[in-house]
């Protein structure tokens, strides 16, 4: 079965398969956000906002798809 995510195709043979691409994408970006937040708190420089917009909304996207799998 192929999926498509943005202009993304994976080929995932099962729903877990899925599943765990998408914790793991979750969790990257997750942990960009964190480093964006520390490097920017460390070097007193100001946050990138489109940024880390941008991830937020991906993590909010790909844990709503995450959701509707998992029922």
């Amino acid at each position: 079965m192929t999926i498509k995510i943005g202009s993304h195709k994976i080929m995932c043979t099962r729903k877990s398969d899925h599943k765990a691409y998408l914790w793991d994408n979750i969790y990257e970006l997750r942990q960009d956000i964190i480093d964006d937040v520390m490097i920017a708190v460390r070097n007193d420089k100001p946050l990138d906002e489109p940024e880390l917009k941008r991830k937020a909304l991906l993590i909010k996207k790909y844990s709503r798809r995450l959701k509707t799998i998992s029922f």
